[in-house]
């Protein structure tokens, strides 16, 4: 976890990216704070081909699978399969731009939650 200043919350608002003809996110991140004011990240796996993003720390989540019926479904279930997670309220905070593998910009739907356990506990599975 690591110390960052909080930003005061707000809803997801899908944003226009140029040159997409869908700008709405299909892509969902955990933004997880415990009550000391840190934040849970992730150091993703060093697979450059495989792994979106190798070698960098980012927020747990991952893309919309067709049987996600929300954004909200897709962070809960990739926080579930990344790291043994279920938390009990996950609200929207934000839309991100992110950059792809092929240079393109990706809308990704950010949701807050908190969690007060041990990072050193849980088992990473992917990413």
């Amino acid at each position: 976890m690591t110390d960052q200043p909080p930003r005061p919350p707000e809803a997801p608002v899908p944003v226009p990216v140029s040159g997409s003809p869908a700008a709405e996110p299909v892509n969902a991140s955990a933004l997880i704070r415990n009550d000391a004011g840190q934040y849970l990240m992730h150091l993703r796996d060093h697979l450059p081909g495989l792994i979106w993003e190798p070698g960098a720390w980012s927020l747990l989540g991952g893309g919309r699978e067709p049987q996600d019926r929300s954004l909200e479904e897709t962070v809960r279930r990739e926080l579930r399969e990344e790291a043994g997670l279920d938390l009990p309220v996950l609200e929207p905070y934000a839309v991100e731009i992110a950059t792809g593998t092929d240079g393109a910009p990706v809308p990704v739907a950010v949701y807050s939650g908190r969690w007060n356990g041990d990072p050193a506990r849980l088992t990473l599975t992917e990413g």
